[in-house]
């Protein structure tokens, strides 16, 4: 494989976080967690090239490689466990389980009923959280709410950071350009989807520091990202109300849900609208 090849499949596997599909989307979303963390882009970036190249070598359809779809899972779980526990190659080595986990889910995936989604991240990431003290792994510090000026504000676009754990203004933009990039009409949902986020965890009373980052709002993002081109508005609109609910509901209870209330509320919409037919 050559290297600019190598490079567009890495690139859509940063797509493929907010479930695009173009190497310029991911140029994009990976100019954006650059500018926010060198770092945690950098790790972004192996974890990506690094599922691909499992799958590779796995045997896994060159379409689904070239698509970078086993990329995405690599890349969250290498970002996840850098903002946790920080040492980069311990977020890389778990990049791997990540990526041999979707490549164990991917291969039955025509079996199942409903798309993957970010399973296998969310089973690495509660994996590693279960097994951190028999490990001595100390959880880093989060970063406290940046104070950029923006207020609430910068909750609307912080819900679309936070899909890459970052908190970052010019990072969100970035991801609501990629996302332009391929459908400006989607970029306005998923807009509107984070602003549905602050507005539930403003009436729900969450922190000010919590909106401002965006915190209410990233599940919210991800169902619509999914269904935007799926389902139809009130499908979109209730799943996102009922990620939302459940990712504010985690929160409160101190439960690292992460992507867990978006992935089974886009379940159940689609279950539902499958079952409608």
């Amino acid at each position: 494989m050559s290297f600019p090849c190598a490079l567009r499949i890495t690139l859509r596997g940063l797509a493929q976080i907010f479930l695009l599909r173009r190497a310029a989307s991911g140029l994009l979303v990976g100019a954006g967690v650059l500018l926010a963390s060198p770092r945690l882009a950098g790790v972004a970036l192996l974890g990506s090239a690094l599922g691909a190249a499992l799958a590779w070598l796995l045997g896994r359809p060159r379409e689904e490689v070239r698509a970078g779809l086993h990329g995405y899972n690599a890349a969250l779980a290498a970002m996840a466990l850098q903002v946790l526990y920080a040492p980069p190659f311990l977020a890389l080595v778990w990049a791997a389980v990540a990526a041999t986990l979707a490549g164990v889910l991917w291969r039955g995936v025509r079996g199942w009923l409903v798309p993957v989604y970010t399973v296998p991240f969310l089973l690495t990431a509660w994996i590693v959280m279960a097994l951190a003290p028999q490990w001595s792994l100390q959880p880093q510090p989060l970063p406290a709410a940046a104070a950029d000026g923006f207020g609430l504000g910068a909750g609307l676009l912080h819900g679309l950071g936070q899909v890459v754990f970052v908190q970052s203004v010019p990072a969100a933009l970035c991801a609501v350009a990629a996302i332009a990039l391929e459908s400006p009409r989607l970029a306005l949902r998923v807009l509107a989807a984070s602003a549905l986020g602050l507005a539930l965890g403003t009436l729900a009373e969450r922190p000010a520091g919590d909106l401002s980052a965006g915190l209410a709002g990233f599940n919210a993002v991800l169902c619509a990202l999914a269904l935007g081109a799926r389902a139809s508005l009130p499908a979109c609109l209730a799943a996102a109300t009922g990620a939302t609910a459940l990712s504010l509901a985690a929160q409160g209870a101190g439960i690292p849900a992460f992507t867990a209330p978006f992935i089974l509320c886009t379940w159940a919409a689609l279950l539902a609208a499958r079952h409608g037919r």
